[in-house]
């Protein structure tokens, strides 16, 4: 689980990175000419935004990756209970039909060996 987070939060973090590689390279591309961008902010600090924009979507889809792994777990080990309880309720069924037919079987077995008794003299 453990392995599992740390893979999912270094990849936001690559992707967190690549946005802002990309937003800088959309940022460059744009405007006049000009140091600042339409927002009155330096080209830094619109870099900056971005990145801290996609750092927080990429935490928001950790996050959201992580409950989803406890939704499933949680879903998982109620099927497990659940497949122990049919288990448990089967075998118990099982148990009882067989003593039933053992009683059956002892029942006819008797009552044979009392009517074998009788036809012989």
């Amino acid at each position: 689980m453990r392995n599992i987070d740390f893979k999912l939060r270094r990849a936001g973090a690559l992707f967190a990175a690549l946005a802002a590689i990309g937003g800088g390279a959309l940022i460059s591309g744009c405007g006049g000419g000009g140091d600042t961008t339409n927002g009155g902010g330096t080209i830094s600090e619109e870099i900056s935004t971005h990145a801290n924009n996609a750092q927080k979507e990429a935490e928001a889809g950790v996050e959201a990756a992580e409950r989803g792994i406890e939704e499933t777990k949680e879903k998982a080990e109620e099927a497990v209970e659940e497949t122990k309880e049919k288990l448990e309720n089967s075998h118990s069924k099982s148990k009882k039909n067989l003593e039933e037919a053992k009683e059956r079987a002892e029942k006819i077995a008797e009552e044979a060996k009392e009517k074998a008794e009788e036809l012989l003299p």
